[in-house]
């Protein structure tokens, strides 16, 4: 009897602790269906305009593909559109009246030239005109096999093989000083921190882009919780009460690494898919030295560890497998959300892992945070990250 008892207690609670939210649903939504008056008691806002957001502006062969969306919480109806300041017939691949957040995609039939710059610009039957600049037109490259095997390459070589080459170090660090190797692992806390806050302001700059009916810095909030606590309880699961160590601790930075080489591979494929092969070139270069020095990250930790190839490989696909993933998302899929999700998701995995290293550093440090050993690596970690960050500015 006294067990059930205790499970129709337990039951209640529970249920009880559901009517906060219930209620405050039933508020809000008594808000949303009548809170106009009550605003109106304050004053009002000016309505918005009636701009569009165009997304991406594609190319083919006497073709010019428009993917627009509307950011605004009316209604808007696309009335016109204008190539280089002329009207010009068009088509359109779904709704021409655009609700809340919706996208359709404007067909032009116009026989642009190569590497010409061309305006275009959308006009709401409200009179209100969206204008994009394109510098240089540039036929789109179709999705094909050759494009996904190039896209993997790339992602390979911005990924997996620099973090490679810096595993190298490994040998080296196993017959470093221990006051040295506090230095090492110390400059991997900063290696994170930069990649964390690196992340935190790639997410916010993309954020800024989207309609804020999409969430705002929710969204990057998000994704730094998620990351976060799926890395502490990971941490958890595979570390001691103490914290990570060893293989546990080289395994947490590979995956900080990761999310945060996903993140890059986005702003290459993108860089492509958008015809700024200029750019993408450059990014390339700059990522691959920038991520040689990830590859020491992840090696510090196992320094004092015998593990085998296979494990060193293993870590070595962690961390760089993912930005094969992400130019080939940023290649073929059009989601800005997507980007400042991930974003999100690697500033907080990167900066909890900070945490991991600093409590390692603090109990195996001579002299333990407040060494000049490590306080010297953590700078020095976040000078070089600056200085080859610069390469891929």
């Amino acid at each position: 009897m006294a067990s059930g008892t205790t499970t129709a207690g337990t039951l209640g609670w529970r249920l009880w602790a559901l009517v906060p939210i219930l209620l405050l649903a039933l508020v809000v939504g008594a808000f949303v269906s009548g809170g106009s008056s009550l605003v109106d008691l304050v004053g009002r806002n000016p309505p918005p305009a009636d701009e569009l957001d165009i997304r991406r502006v594609t190319f083919v062969p006497g073709e010019i593909r428009v993917l627009v969306r509307n950011p605004q919480s009316d209604e808007i109806t696309i009335a016109s559109v204008a190539v280089d300041d002329a009207i010009t017939p068009f088509t359109v691949e779904g709704d021409t009246t655009l609700s809340r957040l919706r996208s359709s995609t404007i067909v032009i039939l116009y026989d642009w030239v190569e590497d010409d710059p061309i305006t275009l610009g959308v006009t709401s039957s409200s009179g209100i005109e969206t204008v994009a600049g394109i510098p240089a037109a540039v036929e789109t490259p179709a999705p094909s096999a050759r494009g996904f095997l190039g896209y993997g390459l790339i992602g390979f070589l911005v990924g997996v093989v620099p973090v490679a080459l810096g595993l190298l170090w490994l040998p080296s660090l196993r017959r470093a000083g221990v006051r040295w190797l506090s230095a090492f692992m110390a400059l991997t806390a900063g290696l994170l921190t930069f990649l964390g806050i690196d992340a935190l302001f790639e997410a916010f700059e993309l954020q800024a882009a989207l309609p804020g009916a999409l969430g705002g810095s929710g969204l990057v909030l998000l994704g730094v919780a998620l990351s976060a606590l799926g890395m502490t309880f990971l941490s958890t699961r595979l570390g001691r009460r103490s914290g990570a160590t060893g293989s546990t601790l080289a395994l947490l930075v590979a995956i900080g690494i990761g999310l945060h080489n996903l993140g890059e591979g986005l702003a290459i494929g993108a860089s492509f898919a958008f015809g700024e092969l200029q750019l993408g070139t450059f990014l390339i270069v700059g990522f691959m030295i920038h991520n040689v020095t990830e590859g020491l990250g992840i090696a510090s930790p196992i320094a004092r560890e015998r593990v085998t190839i296979a494990v060193v490989a293993g870590l070595a696909l962690i961390a760089g497998v993912p930005a094969i993933f992400g130019t080939w998302l940023g290649g073929y899929v059009t989601n800005d959300v997507l980007g400042v999700l991930f974003f999100g998701l690697a500033a907080g995995a990167a900066l909890q892992v900070v945490v991991e290293v600093g409590r390692y550093v603090r109990r195996n440090a001579p002299g333990g945070l407040q060494s000049g050993w490590a306080i010297g690596g953590y700078l020095a970690g976040i000078a070089i990250m600056y200085l080859t960050g610069l390469l891929a500015g």
